[in-house]
């Protein structure tokens, strides 16, 4: 029988079956698996590894953009931070900008007094030095010398012309009290909130005190009104958007937009507004319950908090500032919040989109590893079905989309349709058992072994009524009713003669009952042989009657034959004695019989009790001068 040679099979064991360098390194891993892999280090999927790389990848790209997002949000920050400190800077300043000249103005005219360039006695050279000093300053509204003597020399603004005017103090009380406070002052200072009579709303005020030849001659009072302050507040770039506020406490309005054009809301029992009545639904808000503190990231020192009106959120922002009042001044302003931490929002999402991306390439590199990991897996389980001849589960893979898998795919179902036409005329059974065994498995050893022989009764006559097709077709069927019946007891067919076969036991593996597993083999052929006939009756066409001889003995078995045609067959005197057994039983068979099994003694022996039979004598084989006992073995 053909098989193949130490080469072949050294191909089949390491280039066809991966991971395998022949069948004894198959069998050294099946019976040591711990020390064979002790010798490679821990494997791992191409999923994982693809997974590591390009989760390395990722994380280098995701640090960076965790970086940069970073950096941009620590700018973006400090930039609105810086912005919000300018908008309350730009208040005070223009807040500053809008009384300090009137201080100035007062402490120009105290020198005059205290130097002596203007005599408080020349009522008409003050009153003169009055009117020039409120042509500078056109946010005052009035200036006032309030003499000791109790008369006032008084230079005040109607619209665009200046009035000037004696006033005797007598009946205005407080006087006394408003006297020693600037003498004990000594400087310019910026008084409680007055009502005015004449212009119907409260006056911001700074006294300041004059001397004269050393004298104390009373007190210079310069007045601004309110609405001339919110006006200018509100005309401001950073009050343009009615927001800028001036409060005094935390109630009170001192400036505001609304306060330029509506003098109603001044009242002289309550100089000031409250923030509830100037129209202002925000400024209403600004301390409601439980606002929002996460503002302070957008502000530097000024203070700030969050309030939700009509479902807008709106950031003030705001400073307190001493010396224009008895009491400090809080200036600010509210803008919404959308309108300061767009761009830290900006950078914010852009941040959740890198996160989004990286999340995206994370999900991309597990479907490629998914894409390439899958492929290669079905490969590998395939191509191990191929290492242990499992050809039944080894089917054709589907194609991939990658072209260095699909390369490897199709060469993978070329190689299984190769090796469909390779079990065609190697057994398979006997391949797997020669690669378990290793290497030694061919060498020629001796080996007690049973050799049954098998042949069709009067084939010849048989064949010349057939097609040649269908005489093809008829031993085709026939051999496969014997290989089953051979296979199924563990047994190898040796070779195909015409219409003969040739099968032992015993070889490659070691098998103790070689004879009785021959002799159940020959009855499962006996019986298979008769129902056959059975099934051809009913169709018509002629029994096939079969001898069978069987024998036992020692032999030589391995490879025998020349390089390129080698066949793992056995060779020894036990093959010729069971090939002329079964022509023995041509003198045993009957016209009834349809099949006759015939076994030697050695058979008998080797097989034990198992196997009855009744002797049919001794004969001299062809070819020998000693009789052998031979016996007919019951088909059933």
């Amino acid at each position: 029988m053909s098989i193949v040679g130490p080469k072949l099979r050294r191909v089949l064991a390491g280039k066809l079956f991966p991971g395998a360098r022949s069948a004894g390194a198959a069998k050294a891993r099946s019976n040591s698996g711990e020390e064979a892999s002790s010798w490679h280090p821990r494997r791992v999927s191409i999923r994982a590894a693809l997974a590591f790389t390009f989760g390395v990848v990722i994380a280098v790209t995701a640090a960076a953009l965790i970086l940069a997002l970073e950096s941009g949000r620590q700018n973006t920050v400090a930039l609105v931070r810086d912005r919000s400190e300018r908008i309350i800077d730009t208040i005070v300043e223009r807040t500053r900008l809008h009384l300090d000249p009137a201080r100035d103005q007062s402490e120009f005219l105290a020198r005059l007094f205290r130097d002596g360039d203007l005599d408080p006695q020349d009522e008409a050279a003050s009153l003169s030095q009055l009117r020039a000093a409120l042509a500078g300053i056109p946010q005052v509204a009035a200036l006032a010398v309030i003499r000791t003597d109790l008369k006032q020399l008084r230079a005040e603004r109607h619209g665009d012309d200046v009035v000037l005017r004696k006033i005797d103090m007598r009946t205005v009380p407080g006087l006394d009290e408003a006297f020693e406070m600037a003498r004990n002052a000594g400087h310019p200072v910026w008084g409680e909130l007055l009502w005015s009579e004449r212009l119907n709303q409260p006056l911001v005020n700074v006294r300041t005190p004059l001397w004269h030849e050393g004298s104390f001659l009373g007190i210079l009072l310069t007045t601004v009104t309110v609405s001339e302050l919110s006006r200018f507040l509100a005309e401001s770039p950073a009050g343009s958007d009615v927001g800028a506020f001036i409060l005094l406490g935390r109630n009170h309005v001192v400036a505001h937009a609304a306060l330029a054009h509506n003098p109603q809301l001044f009242k002289r029992d309550n100089l000031l507004p409250e923030v509830t009545e100037i129209g202002d639904r925000v400024l209403a808000s600004i301390w409601s319950p439980n606002p929002e503190t996460g503002a302070a990231a957008f502000v530097g020192s000024s203070k700030s908090h969050i309030v939700t009106v009509d479902r807008t959120p709106y950031i003030f922002i705001y400073r307190d500032i001493s010396g224009y009042s008895d009491q400090p001044w809080m200036v600010g302003r509210y803008l919404p919040l959308d309108e300061l931490g767009s761009e830290v929002r900006r950078i914010e999402r852009a941040a959740w989109l890198g996160l989004a991306a990286v999340l995206a390439a994370v999900a991309g590199a597990w479907l490629v590893g998914y894409a390439i990991g899958r492929p290669i897996l079905r490969l590998a389980r395939a191509t191990s079905a191929i290492r242990t001849l499992d050809l039944t589960s080894a089917r054709p893979l589907a194609g991939s989309h990658l072209r260095e898998l699909d390369e490897a795919i199709r060469a993978y179902n070329a190689l299984i349709a190769t090796l469909h036409w390779f079990e065609t005329y190697v057994p398979r059974r006997l391949v797997k058992q020669l690669m378990a065994q290793g290497e030694h498995a061919t060498a020629l050893v001796e080996r007690e072994v049973t050799v049954l022989f098998t042949d069709i009764v009067d084939f010849t006559s048989l064949a010349e009524r057939l097609s040649a097709s269908d005489a093809a077709t008829f031993l085709n069927d026939h051999f496969r009713l014997l290989a089953a019946c051979v296979e199924a007891e563990g047994g190898t067919i040796d070779k195909y003669i015409g219409d003969s076969l040739m099968a032992f036991w015993g070889a490659p593996e070691l098998q103790l009952d070689h004879s009785a597993r021959a002799c159940r083999a020959a009855r499962a052929i006996a019986t298979a042989i008769v129902g056959d006939n059975r099934r051809r009756r009913g169709l018509g066409l002629p029994p096939a009657r079969i001898r069978i001889g069987i024998h036992a003995g020692p032999a030589m078995v391995g490879n025998i034959g020349a390089p390129g045609r080698i066949n793992y067959t056995l060779v020894g005197d036990v093959v010729n004695t069971a090939q002329r057994i079964e022509d023995v039983a041509k003198k045993c068979m009957t016209d009834e019989d349809e099949a006759v099994i015939l076994v030697s003694d050695a058979v008998l022996r080797s097989a034990g009790p198992e196997c009855s039979a009744q002797p049919v004598g001794e004969h001299i084989l062809r070819g020998r001068h000693e009789a052998t006992n031979v016996f007919r073995l019951e088909a059933s």
